[in-house]
């Protein structure tokens, strides 16, 4: 059975920068031999993709687009919400053999819905973070993020786990299921700094009152002078990121709204045609 988010995944990966410039490599080499002149511009395109990406400069440029909106902020200057509201990818999942979660850069994140609990911004935090659980992932991720709130001193009564959520459109819909009972709308969405433009978005559509609070900055570069010429693998997965949510953006957000618009549009015509009709 074909896992349409799996190939959707597969096709947004093919279309990062070391995958397409690597692609677009290949086929350079393979068009050499029929016009060589095309061949060597393919090749040349291919590897300067990949090498402009793994410029801390390019990647910082292209970092500080998506998060020079959402700054940095105390936790005491937190705006009063009904829930906080934490996004997965904020740890490793749980694996099979795994005696406790493990973290990565976007663990920050964690950090962050603590830091806002204990500053009174909100008297519950909810968790939206799931994935398939098959071999050798053991446990959802949300099941993780809360054992480290746990450990950070977030009461477990204080928690709500979705764990059934898979990406961001998943986790807007999943968390208005498990929220809507208790009547909760305004939410401090908690996630990485470069992910909130998209993920306000898809909230906002699903009926949220969302107040952002960044984590896990990427555009604040610690580069000076030539290093930030120097390309660096850091660099190239930061650009990848980056160039990631824009299409997502593009795609969840931008073209779900023109989607919508046009069936608006047909809906209100085929009423106005019927009601014309019936008068006729």
């Amino acid at each position: 059975m074909i896992d349409w988010l799996d190939m959707q995944r597969f096709a947004t990966a093919l279309v990062m920068p070391l995958s397409l410039g690597l692609l677009l490599g290949l086929a350079g080499l393979v068009l050499v031999w029929r016009v060589w002149w095309l061949g060597v511009f393919v090749v040349g395109f291919g590897l300067g993709l990949i090498g402009a990406c793994s410029l801390p400069v390019v990647a910082t440029a292209l970092m500080s687009q998506l998060e020079r909106d959402y700054p940095p902020q105390a936790a005491a200057d937190c705006e009063p919400a009904d829930a906080i509201l934490v996004l997965g990818g904020a740890v490793q999942p749980l694996l099979i053999g795994d005696v406790r979660p493990r973290l990565h850069r976007g663990s920050d994140r964690i950090w962050e819905a603590a830091r806002l609990y204990h500053a009174g911004c909100a008297s519950q935090v909810v968790v939206s973070a799931g994935g398939q659980i098959e071999p050798p992932i053991a446990a959802p991720e949300a099941e993780a993020i809360a054992e480290l709130l746990t450990a950070l001193g977030v009461p477990r009564s204080a928690l709500r786990l979705e764990t059934e959520s898979r990406n961001t459109l998943g986790n807007a819909r999943s968390s208005r299921e498990v929220l809507d009972s208790s009547g909760t709308r305004r939410v401090l969405l908690v996630t990485s700094a470069w992910h909130l433009r998209r993920a306000v978005a898809i909230f906002e559509q699903a009926g949220f009152d969302v107040v952002p609070v960044g984590a896990d900055y990427r555009s604040i570069s610690s580069c000076r002078g030539l290093q930030c010429w120097l390309p660096s693998a850091g660099a190239l997965e930061a650009s990848g990121l980056a160039l990631k949510e824009f299409l997502g953006y593009l795609v969840q957000v931008q073209l779900r709204k023109r989607s919508r618009g046009r069936t608006t549009f047909l809906s209100l015509s085929e009423r106005v045609g019927l009601r014309l009709s019936c008068r006729s």
